[in-house]
């Protein structure tokens, strides 16, 4: 079940994407949140697709020791359980990693930036 950001801030594994998250003004926005143990290992952050048809993935962390291990997938898989219409903005580096997961590009990747909206819905 998705908690606030806030809840999970003082966790020193999520330090660096705290302050990220503050830059971007994510504070009070749902997340999802992977643990190991006692330590924070993979962070989703949505905005709820409340007033549009997409629910909006602004962030996806997975620790760096912990990934490749199905993490960011599971986290994806939570989001989508819950809000089964995902709209994001991927790295190219990650264009991969989102379409096996079933996501569509919209529209072609921006050549400076290397960054492009993808989409997924249900069905």
């Amino acid at each position: 079940m998705p908690s606030s950001v806030s809840d999970i801030a003082g966790h020193e594994e999520l330090a660096l994407l705290g302050a990220m998250m503050k830059r971007n003004d994510f504070s009070g926005f749902p997340a999802y949140v992977a643990i190991d143990g006692d330590r924070v290992v993979g962070i989703a952050v949505i905005q709820d697709g409340y007033y549009t048809d997409f629910t909006k993935v602004w962030c996806l962390e997975v620790a760096k020791d912990y990934r490749n291990r199905g993490i960011g997938r599971m986290l994806m898989d939570m989001v989508a359980q819950y809000h089964p219409s995902i709209k994001l903005v991927a790295k190219r580096d990650a264009f991969g990693f989102y379409q096996k997961m079933g996501f569509a590009f919209v529209g072609e990747p921006h050549p400076k930036s290397n960054v492009c909206y993808m989409v997924r819905q249900p069905g």
